[in-house]
């Protein structure tokens, strides 16, 4: 298996984030990959994070990016 490329963890990254330990890997891919955004329909598991920057990665849900990237 050749893993060029492949999304490296980033173990204490991870354990910092408000998140139960199953989800915590979906925002620190985006800021492993240095994005501004995540876009994510799991209000009960990342609704808190709604509108807010962690690590310099917004997390949207898909209603709000939009609305954010018209304003």
């Amino acid at each position: 298996m050749n893993a060029a490329g492949a999304q490296q963890s980033d173990a204490a990254l991870e354990a910092s984030l408000p998140l139960p330990a199953k989800d915590r890997s979906v925002v620190a891919a985006p800021i492993l990959q240095s994005c501004t955004a995540l876009v994510t329909g799991d209000r009960t598991h990342f609704g808190a994070l709604y509108g807010r920057a962690i690590h310099g990665v917004t997390t949207h849900s898909p209603r709000s990016l939009p609305e954010t990237l018209l304003v």
